[in-house]
């Protein structure tokens, strides 16, 4: 069974989301445009990292594949 990125990529979307959040605290709330263009997409990212797979309803190749 191959071993799973998933982690890795969610902790450094995580890391990128508390580094942009932290940003805008200091920032008094309000990030720069492009800024607040990448915190939304790291979210985007966030969210569909961590949504379930969804099942393989394939079924398996034929066996003279």
């Amino acid at each position: 069974m191959p071993l799973s990125r998933m982690p890795v990529v969610r902790q450094y979307l995580t890391a990128a989301a508390a580094s942009l959040h932290a940003e805008a605290m200091e920032s008094g709330g309000q990030l720069p445009a492009n800024a607040e263009r990448v915190a939304h997409l790291v979210d985007d990212a966030l969210r569909e990292a961590n949504r379930e797979a969804p099942v393989d309803v394939r079924e398996p190749p034929p066996e003279d594949w």
